[in-house]
């Protein structure tokens, strides 16, 4: 299994990243199903499949053809939503990699792993699973921008200047605490100290130069608080995995 795995992700990356020159992708952006560098693309990574498994091409031919064919899909979908200019690049390029990696991944599980492990899992514990997912990100989310509303607008008006990712501490909070969560439930509960150690370098810089105290308060204060409802979403969390 684990050679399987390493080909046909060495078969992906080479295609989409190696093989794919720039050209080939601004014409597929401009001309769509149109496009003879899309079928070039597709044409790629088909060769690039067989190449790979030339020695046992007729046992995994039909697992080829089923990545072949998702793939162009899914870069045709991607043309076709780039177009619409509602996603951000960056956007459009994780999603299309993750959907390429779900192929490859639901092959892998077809082919190899016997799924009547998934499908005894306790429903419960999948429910817990989501509901924490749900608690880290959504909804910690919301709240914290609801509690900090009254004092985030000020702040805003203050340092409008420098410049900032758009978003960029939202999508830090929902990093750091899904980490946590994720510590805490495989029993490596000194990542969490290490992250808070990173968290505070990074932050060094706006603690010191910070001459108003309320924005120090502030930064330590929604840092503190992210971490501590993720940390009682995971001691939670897995409480209830050990338990039901």
């Amino acid at each position: 299994m684990g050679l399987f795995i390493l080909k046909i992700l060495l078969a992906h990356l080479v295609g989409d990243f190696v093989l794919q020159p720039k050209k080939w992708v601004e014409d597929r952006s401009k001309n769509g199903y149109k496009s003879k560098y899309l079928y070039g693309h597709i044409t790629v990574h088909f060769l690039l499949l067989i190449l790979f498994f030339i020695t046992e091409l007729q046992a995994v031919f039909g697992y080829i053809v089923l990545i072949t064919v998702s793939h162009f899909l899914i870069d045709l979908g991607k043309i076709y939503v780039e177009r619409t200019n509602r996603f951000s690049p960056l956007g459009l390029f994780i999603t299309d990699q993750l959907l390429h990696l779900f192929v490859l991944a639901t092959i892998v599980f077809y082919s190899f792993l016997d799924i009547s492990f998934f499908l005894n899992i306790p429903v419960e514990k999948l429910l817990f699973c989501v509901i924490a997912l749900l608690l880290i990100t959504s909804v910690t989310s919301i709240a914290m921008k609801l509690f900090f509303r009254k004092w985030s607008e000020s702040f805003r008006k203050k340092t409008r200047k420098k410049e900032s990712l758009k978003n960029a501490g939202n999508v830090i909070g929902i990093t750091e605490r899904l980490l946590i969560v994720l510590f805490i439930n495989i029993g490596f509960l000194e990542g969490i100290g290490y992250l808070l150690a990173a968290k505070s370098i990074f932050r060094f810089g706006d603690l010191t130069n910070a001459k108003d105290r309320k924005l120090t308060e502030y930064i330590l204060s929604g840092t503190l608080i992210s971490f501590a409802i993720a940390i009682v979403v995971g001691i939670g969390l897995r409480y209830a995995l050990i338990n039901l």
